[in-house]
């Protein structure tokens, strides 16, 4: 007869999935990517973010390069700014680059990596592969700040189905799974065929999709840091689809592209905000 774990083994994940489910923060972050173009329109988008409750929702927004430096000091409201990419060589000969050792002497204390528009999508030569990721990761990590790590699917594995969207997500997160930890990384996924298409999945297409991300997690790195890590979803949501996205019981928050150059922003804090306390 087949081996048969006791009933209790069997259903621990799912039990310390339900416990933690509650307990996890959302997320939301707003990536402003090479925008805006000019120092008044900045301010205006500090604004919009400063404006947000942060009070039951982590908040955090990454400037342009240019910009991390005007923003670091400028929100009161727990807002984390959140660089959009390091080395991982600290400071030196690394001209284009940025340091961690910069950004946490300027009071950063969080770095994202592994945006698709830097992992080669687009056509754009990729500056970014999944060994070079888990390096940052790591480096990141060991100068003790937190990371937003990125991982997504282009629209041609998208069209082959969940599972072989599953397979990319294993395939980019198989170098850092020894790494992951819910107090010091975040995982965005973005469906990439939906970053600036205005294509969404749908709600219970996403939710399958973070599902099987927190199943790989559990057999890879841990069934409790599974549970406990947030994935936040980053697929062109604003603040007409973040309500019903927010339902999703695997869905964390959002990292948001487009709709956080708006005042909408604060809407989407506020929707998961209020799906998730409730």
């Amino acid at each position: 007869s087949s081996f048969m774990l006791p009933s209790f083994a069997r259903r621990s994940f799912r039990q310390v999935l339900a416990s933690t489910m509650s307990a996890r923060k959302p997320v939301v972050g707003g990536n402003w990517k090479c925008n805006p173009d000019s120092m008044s329109k900045l301010d205006g988008l500090v604004a919009n973010i400063q404006a947000c409750d942060a009070s039951k929702c982590d908040v955090y927004v990454c400037p342009s390069p240019l910009h991390v430096a005007y923003c670091a000091d400028k929100f009161s409201n727990g807002t984390l700014v959140t660089p959009q990419n390091c080395n991982f060589k600290g400071c030196g000969a690394f001209t284009g680059e940025m340091a961690v050792e910069q950004m946490k002497d300027l009071g950063i204390t969080q770095v994202l990596i592994g945006h698709s528009e830097r992992r080669g999508e687009f056509g754009i030569f990729p500056m970014d592969d999944n060994a070079t990721l888990a390096i940052k990761l790591q480096y990141i990590l060991g100068a003790g700040m937190k990371a937003v790590f990125c991982i997504g699917e282009p629209k041609e594995i998208r069209e082959k189905g969940l599972d072989a969207v599953l397979a990319e997500m294993d395939v980019q997160l198989a170098q850092v799974y020894k790494l992951l930890d819910a107090a010091t990384v975040v995982i965005a996924y973005e469906p990439v065929w939906a970053i600036g298409t205005g294509l969404t999945a749908t709600p219970e297409d996403a939710q399958a999709t973070h599902a099987g991300i927190r199943k790989l997690i559990a057999e890879k790195a841990s069934p409790e840091v599974a549970a406990a890590i947030r994935i936040q979803y980053g697929g062109s949501a604003n603040a007409k689809n973040a309500p019903e996205l927010s339902a999703m019981p695997d869905i964390d928050g959002f990292l948001v592209g487009g709709a956080s150059l708006k005042p909408e922003f604060a809407d989407i804090v506020a929707a998961i905000s209020a799906a998730k306390s409730s």
